[in-house]
């Protein structure tokens, strides 16, 4: 039996923490955390208790941990976007493999150069890239190579953000400005672009885009709002964004449940919106643990390193940046963009980004000469369904939703993930998604944003040899 891989951490946020962490406390037989490297105190200190870290492990910074010699057979980098390149190079310079957050960097040149010095060196890098582990995904890519749609003519494909999403990570959060992170088409939508560069198999060889920032600006404050949502906005009862109402009362995951599928979990979202003193006695309940940990997750985790605490996430929307008037930021990425595409086989591709979504979810549409098959991939609602061109819906499959929690994030995406980077490093198999692969993806999207930014179409032959790839 192959010993657990032992991993150093760059990041105990969200993902590190959250996801990865939690996957190395669910698996130890094939994962373990010995060394973090963390600049929040709190954030360092929990990550290191829960993993049993060693003091003299854990570092405040991932350059401090590189200093330190080698601690680990793997790095899994989850710094800020800004900080992959510089982390990763040295990482892979000191002799690691790594699983990398996506996006791969910021720039092209950056991912380029991160992608290129992994296979001179030797190393194993791997993207993460979640959903092409996640079970629907996984289904909906089944589909499409067993030909059951006979000749594909055309895909139309949504990333429908929801808008309290749009606010927490793009319009407050880090991702909001392209002087600190990568442009929203690479950030949001890299999965999507790596899925359907997965699913095509077939290069891309024009495409254009269109998108700006519309919504979020100053001009469409409400009359009278403060600059932070704690201010006394008099727009709070109605503005969508007020922050308290998404970070201490977690409406949006309230609605969410409320939408379940699942008769009992629909149940008991509607009951807590329409009487919030149920959710203390509710979370008390051995049934009601699972109530606790959604109201107690992202985005509410994000905002204070104790989300299990009103007041200190009231304290954290005071003072932190996420209690900001939504149209007083500091943002400048795009609320909307559709990329237009067409493959070397003629086949004609849309992706839309939006971040003005009653839901959070991904809508897909893939037509062929004998079928269409239909897929949504939501919070409340994940389906396939196949139809032939008669109009007989000839099958339609279910998958658990994220608010069934019997599963990882992203539909099971996070753990399949974390299982293919340990096989990776055992030599046992493959991934799904090598870095080159991964690559592929991110070059479409800063082809789109060149394409949006100079209103131009772009052949891609052309966008490499201008970047010097060609």
């Amino acid at each position: 039996m192959e010993e657990p891989v032992t991993a150093l951490l760059f990041g105990a946020g969200d993902r590190g923490a959250g996801a990865y962490g939690r996957f190395a406390l669910e698996a130890p037989d094939q994962l373990r955390f010995v060394a973090v490297a963390e600049p929040n105190e709190e954030r360092r200190n929990r990550f290191a208790c829960d993993h049993q870290i060693a003091p003299e492990n854990c570092f405040t910074g991932w350059e401090e941990a590189l200093a330190a010699g080698r601690v680990a057979d793997v790095v899994i980098n989850c710094t800020h976007d800004s900080l992959h390149h510089a982390s990763g190079m040295a990482a892979l310079q000191a002799g690691y493999d790594m699983l990398l957050e996506k996006p791969i960097a910021p720039t092209l040149a950056e991912a380029v150069a991160l992608v290129q010095t992994a296979e001179q060196l030797g190393r194993k890098l791997m993207i993460c890239h979640v959903l092409r582990y996640a079970e629907f995904f996984e289904a909906l890519g089944e589909v499409l190579q067993s030909g059951a749609l006979g000749q594909l003519i055309t895909v139309s494909w949504r990333e429908n953000v929801a808008a309290y999403h749009m606010a927490h990570s793009y319009v407050r959060g880090n991702w909001r400005n392209t002087q600190q992170a990568a442009p929203m088409i690479l950030a949001k939508c890299c999965h999507d672009l790596d899925l359907l560069v997965w699913y095509l198999r077939d290069p891309v060889i024009w495409l254009a885009s269109s998108g700006s920032l519309l919504h979020f600006r100053p001009e469409n404050a409400p009359a009278g709002a403060p600059d932070r949502c704690t201010d006394g906005c008099p727009a709070q009862m109605t503005c969508p964004f007020y922050a308290p109402a998404i970070y201490r009362d977690m409406l949006p995951i309230k609605y969410t449940l409320a939408r379940s599928p699942q008769v009992p979990v629909r149940a008991l979202g509607r009951a807590i919106i329409k009487n919030p003193r149920l959710v203390p006695v509710i979370e008390s309940l051995p049934a009601g643990r699972p109530l606790q940990s959604a109201l107690t997750a992202w985005p509410r985790s994000v905002a204070t390193p104790h989300p299990e605490d009103d007041e200190a996430v009231m304290q954290a929307l005071r003072e932190g940046p996420f209690g900001r008037c939504v149209y007083h930021c500091d943002n400048n990425v795009v609320d909307h963009q559709i990329v237009l595409m067409t493959t070397q086989s003629g086949v004609s591709v849309s992706l839309t980004m939006h971040g003005h979504s009653y839901e959070e979810g991904r809508t897909i549409r893939f037509d062929g000469s004998k079928a269409t098959l239909l897929g949504k991939f939501a919070h409340a609602s994940v389906f396939l369904e196949l139809w032939d061109q008669r109009g007989f819906l000839l099958w339609r499959r279910t998958f658990a939703s994220e608010v069934d929690r019997k599963q990882s994030g992203h539909g099971g995406g996070d753990a399949g993930l974390m299982r293919a980077f340990v096989r990776m490093i055992h030599g046992q198999a493959d991934p799904l998604n090598s870095a080159r692969s991964a690559l592929q993806s991110h070059l479409l999207a800063f082809a789109a944003e060149k394409a949006r930014l100079e209103e131009r179409t772009i052949r891609m032959e052309s966008f490499l040899q201008e970047e010097g790839l060609g």
